[in-house]
């Protein structure tokens, strides 16, 4: 809600899951209802169960998070935008993502994915070589096609439960598998194996953060006002996008 950014990322992108619709009050346990979907698209989407016995706690950490966002976050995002030009911000975003292969490359391996795992090496060589490390993405104009996965996607594809939801500190939207995820997929980071200064892996995942906040800032922004629980409607975009990685 995707891997280890040490800001609201996470928030971001759940937050963009297009479920920006008002929700009642949950008693913690219990299925989300969308009570302004239309009857196809109810019937099209199964009944997705939200496990949270941890909500009194969850929701303090959702108003942390909140203040976070609105009082560094988003300036720093908006001010970042003003300065840099959408191609910038657009190569940086591919840069980072082509950064990200050893994770999708590894846990497509894991799904049995073997031919997403190898368009995903191919990917990772072009742009990294015809692409300027990254910062193109001509594998995409070959048609090879990021193959996303991670390892929350691959424990849930294994079967295990999602578990109780949690809202981390920082991070942001989670839950016992997803949090085992993380952890798993921050194993796989390259800057773990890169002799690089403290400063340097803090500061790359830092711009990460505030770029990838830069192109979603009006959505966030529509997706709080737009909603008369924010928390519960973060919370059901967060386990409704999980489910539908999974089923990628």
């Amino acid at each position: 809600m995707k891997t280890l950014p040490l800001s609201v990322i996470f928030f971001t992108a759940v937050a963009l899951s297009g479920h920006a619709h008002a929700a009642p009050k949950s008693s913690g346990a219990g299925e989300f209802h969308d009570p302004f979907a239309t009857e196809d698209a109810a019937s099209a989407q199964p009944e997705i169960k939200v496990f949270d016995p941890l909500e009194p706690a969850n929701r303090a950490v959702y108003h942390f998070n909140d203040k976070l966002y609105c009082g560094l976050l988003r300036p720093l995002a908006k001010g970042y935008r003003f300065v840099a030009p959408t191609p910038v911000r657009e190569s940086v975003d591919r840069f980072f993502s082509n950064v990200k292969y050893p994770v999708r490359g590894v846990n497509n391996l894991l799904e049995g994915r073997f031919k997403s795992a190898g368009i995903e090496t191919g990917r990772f060589v072009i742009n990294t070589t015809v692409g300027i490390g990254g910062f193109f993405d001509p594998a995409t104009r070959w048609n090879l096609k990021k193959q996303s996965a991670d390892f929350d996607q691959t424990l849930a594809i294994y079967g295990l439960p999602t578990g109780i939801y949690l809202n981390l500190p920082i991070f942001g939207p989670s839950s016992v598998r997803g949090t085992v995820g993380v952890v798993g997929d921050a194993a796989l980071s390259p800057t773990l194996y890169l002799d690089l200064p403290w400063g340097v892996t803090t500061g790359a995942k830092g711009v990460n953060v505030v770029n990838t906040t830069s192109f979603h800032i009006e959505d966030i922004d529509s997706m709080r006002s737009a909603t008369l629980d924010p928390y519960v409607a973060m919370r059901s975009a967060y386990f409704q996008s999980r489910a539908q990685a999974v089923k990628k």
